[in-house]
């Protein structure tokens, strides 16, 4: 036969609130599980996104800042002036010293006036080029100097480099 078990009134009211305890104490826990799985997915979806971000960035994005820079006129302008220079003070230098070498044989002295670099700082002249393009200044990397500032710098280069044809170089017309 089976057992009944009669619980008073008060054995069923500590019942009724040891259940309401369990309870809540579950359906907090659940909220607090659902809020980590919550954010737990956030986060993986960050680490995503990160992870892209970081992608595109070894990929192309350096690539592009790097064209950017190289395919700047001023750029082209400052290694232009100083390949030039360059020659200049290398070519009247080799020729001062073919006169040094040569007039030693000879009765009469060879000068340096049917040069086209008689009287010409040649020196001074590329270490001023040097200077040029050491303090040069490319607005094109100014803007992405400040877009590298602000928290979507990845989205705005990609927005910036993809208005751009893939495989052409990015020059200061395109970065806008």
């Amino acid at each position: 036969m089976g057992c009944f078990f009669v619980l008073t009134s008060a054995e069923l009211n500590t019942r009724k609130s040891i259940l309401g305890e369990v309870t809540s104490r579950a359906t907090e826990a659940e909220t607090r599980a659902r809020q980590a799985e919550e954010k737990g997915d956030g986060l993986a979806t960050s680490l995503a996104q990160v992870t892209n971000d970081h992608a595109w960035m070894c990929q192309h994005g350096i690539r592009h800042i790097v064209e950017a820079i190289l395919d700047a006129p001023e750029n082209a302008t400052g290694v232009t002036d100083m390949n030039v220079r360059a020659c200049q003070s290398g070519f009247k230098d080799g020729y001062n010293k073919c006169l040094n070498n040569v007039n030693p044989f000879f009765s009469s002295r060879f000068t340096d006036e049917r040069s086209g670099f008689h009287g010409v700082d040649t020196e001074d002249a590329f270490g001023a080029a040097v200077d040029a393009y050491n303090n040069l200044s490319i607005p094109a990397l100014y803007r992405i100097e400040a877009w590298l500032e602000v928290e979507d710098y990845v989205d705005r280069l990609r927005m910036l480099f993809n208005s751009a044809k893939e495989g052409e170089g990015t020059s200061d017309a395109n970065v806008e």
